[in-house]
Formats: structure tokens, sequence, C-alpha cells
């Protein structure tokens, strides 16, 4: 079974899934465009056209935006000390 969502983003940075919060899609859209968010990293996936962006919003906070094959955009906000570009599975690749 694929998985999707806040599954998907704790499976690619292995964290638990409680340590991932789910953001109103403007809530998360306000953040990452209208601020002027740093990137920090991109990875996008092989075998579709979904893509994991991340966001530095604070010294402690990032945001990641996932947009889906058919270009919904989903945001989840997690710790930055809980996310490293280097635990991505293996079927994403680093574009940014």
């Amino acid at each position: 079974m694929e998985r999707r969502g806040r599954d998907l983003v704790a499976h690619l940075f292995d964290v638990d899934i409680e340590r991932v919060e789910s953001l109103s899609w403007s809530l998360g859209n306000r953040i990452t465009t209208e601020t002027d968010a740093d990137q920090r990293f991109r990875f996008d996936h092989q075998r579709s056209t979904r893509s994991v962006t991340a966001f530095e919003v604070t010294d402690y906070t990032c945001v990641l935006r996932l947009r889906t094959p058919v270009g919904r955009e989903k945001f989840y906000g997690i710790a930055s000390a809980d996310i490293e570009p280097d635990l991505i599975a293996t079927d994403w690749v680093r574009t940014a």
C-alpha cells in the first residue's frame, strides 16, 4: 500500500508520526510563499511526480510541502532536528 500524507512524511524522515503536525493549506502556503521562507532542500519521487520541499521557518521549525501527482499541496510542521536530508527513502532523489 502506498504511503500518503503524515504517514509518508514520518516514513521518509524516520520519525514518529506524532511529531508530524498537519497544517491547513492556507497557513502552509502563507508561511512558505508569502513570507519568502528559506528552502532547505527538495526531494522528487523517482516513479511519480510527487515532491517534498522543506522550508526553514524558525530556528527550530520546518514546514514540509508535499506535492501530490495531481498537483495538490499538503503542508506539515516538524522540528528542524527531526529532519535530516540523508534519511530519505531510496526511491526519492534530492533535486535542490
